[in-house]
Formats: C-alpha cells, structure tokens, sequence
C-alpha cells in the first residue's frame, strides 16, 4: 500500500482542511484556472480526496477499489511493422485529465503513446494527487500519467526552495522524485514528470528561474540526485510574451538565438529530457479566414508552431549541439482549451492566457483538426528532423460562454473525442498521413475546412523564424 494511501486511510474519518484560497497560475496561466480546486465540484470521491475537499470522507471500500487498481503491465516497446511513425502524444492539462484519457483510450493509434498531466492540488502546488495516476493508468498501457511540478504561485516549488534556509533547486528536484515515489508512479511504465515551465526568466537568464536553477532542477528530477530510478521528462517552454499576436516578434527572436547559444546550459540539461514542449497556443483570429485555402492555413499554423525549430535549423555550426537535441526531443503544444479569451484581456498583455478561440464549437472541432493536421504535414516534409511523430495541446477546457451543464460536457467530450481520432487517423498504421486528422477513412467528413472567424487575417511575422539573424 502507498505510504501516500496510507495517511489518508488513516485519517478518513478526520475533518479535512477547507482548502485556502490562493493564486493558480497555470502553465499558460490562463483565465480559467480557479483558485478552488475542480475536482471538489466534480462529483467524484476519489477527485475530491486527492484534492483535500471539504467533506471528502467516503467508506473504506471505496479507497479499497482504488487501491485495487490492476496493473495493465508495459508492452512490449516494439511497435507493429507497418507504423510510420511512433505517435508520441502529449498533454498538459489543468483539470477533466480523466475526461481526455478516456476518449484517448476509446480511439487510440495503434502505432501511440499517450502522456497526460495530471496537476498538483489548487491549494498547495507541492502536493500531488495521489490516486490520479492509478485511474489513467488503468486506461491502458499506452496511456501514462505524468506528475506536473508547478514553479510559481504562492505555494509552489519556487516558494519551497526559499522557505527555509539552505534549500536549493537540486533539493527542488530531488524531494518531487520522492513524492512521485511515494504516489506510487511508474517509471518503469514510461511515466514521468513535466516541468511547468522554463519562463522568459529562463529565456534572459534571470531571476527567478536562472539557467543555473533550471540546470540543477532538471538535475534532481531526473534521478532524484542518484537516489531514484533515471527519468528523463517533459519540458515546457512557457507561452507568456510569445503568443501568436505579440507586437515585437524580433526581440523574443533575438532572446531565443542567444539562448540557444548558451551550449553549456543545453547540454546539461539536454540527457536528461526526453520531450521539450514548446507552448504555441494558435489564436483562431490568424487561422479562420473566410474562403482561405487549407494549404493557406496550414502554412500559417506551421510558420507559428514549429518556429523555434524552424530557428534552430537555420542556425549556425555553433548551434550543432542543440539542434541535435531538439531534433530527437521537440515537439508544439497546440491549443485545445475553448473557449479562451486569448492573452489580450491580461496586463501586462501576453503575459497569460491561450490563444484566442471564442469560436462556435463546430470551428473548433475544426481548430484542432488543423493543428494536428499541421504538425504532421510538418513532419512529413521534414523527415531527418523534429517533430517526427512528437506532438502535444494544452487541455484547459474554460466554460466562458455559460453553457448548462449537459451542454457543456457534451462540448468537452467532442472536442476530446475529435483530438483522439485525429491524432488515431493521422499516425495510424500503413499509408497514415495528414489527410487522417481530416478525415477518417470511410467516415466522408472533412474537419478540415477551415473557419469563419469575424476579422480574421493570416500574420506573416513569424516566418521570420526561418532564418537566423
């Protein structure tokens, strides 16, 4: 039994803590992400106490099934001889993980893996939810759980690292391993952490989290400084001053040239990840231009999902190392979150937030239908390179149009569902290629017709990315 299931068996029937209202900042520090923990209005036990709830208490043979999770076991790696590619999945997600991982599991590529986040507690960022991975697990043995180790807000790994004396960010590191453990991950089924995020700071080389920090966290998360089994995990490079729409374009170019060309950072912390995620949130306003052609869009979508690539094929000798390590390890992570405000409503502006995708549910269906069609078309025509069959969203489903409550699981369900088929027909076995994420053999539909989206207008800034300055 986990020491983790264990506490809380102890104290089932003790009064739990109301959880404190405090900041929750996500890894695209959205609008959506409340400050009381979604699983407490979810209307699952196990949510609710993995969540600290109030009134979380249930009967014991509850926690009994829980724990009586079976493990489905690890297959074997070797994926059926017809595959192209290896589909390698991933999502970050602020709440409805299970949700996702279901519709993942009803309409899985046989040639994929899937890795889903699953968050910390609102309340406390440092905590894990300990019966999380036990229900995506179950799912199957392709879908894996992911811890996400969050950095900012007031209660998370940054607060702890300066919460008392003498704690640096390789002790950071180190104790997230061991609560991994002690939550019961499996490393030895492909699962492991995400790291929320390498920020702008990182970007400048500044403070909070310096290079220096970000190569000593890296460092413990990878082994749990020597005492844990070796993990290399998922990191995200964050979307705040990026988005699709921000005015200065050159200088966050110039940042990531001279960043890139820091090779003693890269190949420090390069070993140790095995997926790095850039956070590229299209916006449907630079998409949904009505009568466009969908070679049109698809250039689009590209030129702003794969520009850090893109950056680093064009760079010089020097930048070798990297490239080599972005080749095997990059990937995009789209936009699924709807409707999002995008990050025009924030201040400063572009700190925060998706891409803008306040679109009727059908154009978003068809979103992310492009998306993913986008970054395999991409992958096709770049073979010896990333993404290859890497690819990635953000699932931060946000219920700004006050949809009732039926409705608005249905709208959940069919964008998850969509993504699934996507990604299935896409990276299927035999003659798969893009034309998969639009449609699916037989079906005769077309989920990549475009959109109708009120002021929409392509943006060429970001083929600038395809050269190096």
């Amino acid at each position: 039994m986990r020491k983790l299931l264990s506490w809380r068996l102890s104290s089932l029937f003790a009064a739990l803590l109301v959880s404190l209202l405090c900041f929750t900042v996500s890894a695209a520090a959205d609008e959506s992400m409340p400050a009381v923990d979604p699983a407490c209005s979810a209307g699952d036990p196990l949510l609710a106490l993995d969540a600290d709830c109030p009134g979380a208490d249930q009967p014991m043979q509850s926690f009994g099934a829980a724990a009586a999770v079976g493990n489905p076991g690890r297959p074997d790696d070797a994926l059926p001889p017809s595959c192209r590619l290896h589909a390698e999945a991933i999502f970050w997600t602020a709440d409805d993980w299970l949700l996702l991982s279901r519709a993942l599991a009803a309409d899985p590529s046989p040639c994929g893996d899937y890795y889903v986040s699953i968050p910390p507690q609102s309340a406390d960022h440092k905590k894990l939810r300990g019966l999380q991975d036990d229900l995506v697990r179950a799912l199957g043995p392709r879908i894996h759980p992911v811890a996400e180790i969050t950095l900012g807000t007031l209660t998370g790994w940054a607060n702890w690292v300066t919460g008392a004396p003498g704690r640096t960010w390789l002790d950071a590191g180190v104790e997230f391993r061991h609560r991994m453990t002690e939550a019961g991950y499996r490393i030895d089924l492909a699962e492991t952490w995400l790291l929320n995020e390498f920020d702008r700071s990182t970007r400048r080389d500044e403070p909070p989290y310096t290079r220096a920090a970000m190569r000593d966290l890296v460092r413990g998360l990878y082994d749990g400084g020597g005492t844990e089994p070796p993990s290399p995990g998922i990191v995200e490079i964050g979307i705040a001053y990026t988005h699709q729409n921000i005015p200065d374009v050159p200088q966050y170019k110039a940042e990531m040239e001279s960043w890139l060309e820091d090779s003693a950072f890269w190949s420090d912390v390069g070993p140790r990840i095995r997926f790095l995620t850039k956070e590229a949130y299209p916006d449907a306003r630079f998409w949904g231009v009505a009568g466009s052609s969908r070679h049109e869009r698809t250039d689009h979508l590209t030129q702003y999902m794969e520009h850090l690539i893109n950056l680093v094929e064009a760079g010089p000798p020097e930048v070798e190392g990297v490239r080599r390590f972005l080749r095997r390890s990059f990937l995009p992570l789209g936009n699924a979150t709807w409707p999002a405000f995008g990050p025009d409503p924030y201040s400063p502006p572009f700190c925060c937030g998706h891409g803008w995708t306040l679109v009727p549910l059908d154009e978003m269906l068809h979103f992310v239908s492009e998306q993913v069609y986008s970054v395999r078309h991409y992958a096709g025509s770049h073979p010896q390179g990333a993404p290859a069959g890497r690819l990635g969203f953000s699932w931060q489903p946000t219920n700004n149009f006050k949809l009732p409550a039926a409705e608005w699981l249905a709208a959940r369900q069919a964008i998850a569902a969509r993504i699934a088929s996507a990604i299935h027909y896409a990276y299927r076995q035999g003659g798969a290629s893009a034309e998969g994420a639009c449609s699916p053999p037989e079906s005769g539909a077309d989920w990549c017709s475009g959109g109708d989206v009120p002021g929409a207008a392509f943006t060429d800034v970001w083929q600038t990315f395809e050269s190096w300055d």
